[in-house]
């Protein structure tokens, strides 16, 4: 068995650029657009392959809440 190849960590430059992206406000015309944008057929299809798959991996409510959880909890513990 080979081990994993590392995941290189990203440049402080891109970190930023991510961060102004996902932290910037959106005007109500943006916001707006954005929403009200139509889905892709390929999209729609994404989105319910996930459902389905999600749905599968956790068949009960309380199984999918003890996930998001752990999502949740991973996600907090990776904030810097």
């Amino acid at each position: 068995m080979t081990a994993p190849t590392p995941i290189e960590e990203p440049s402080p430059e891109a970190v930023a650029r991510v961060r102004a992206l996902a932290e910037r406000r959106l005007s109500d015309e943006e916001f707006d657009a954005y929403v009200n944008a139509p889905m892709s057929d390929e999209e729609r299809k994404e989105i319910l392959a996930s459902f389905t798959w999600f749905t599968k991996r956790y068949p009960t409510p309380g199984g999918r809440l003890a996930a998001a959880r752990k999502a949740y909890a991973r996600w907090v513990k990776a904030m810097p």
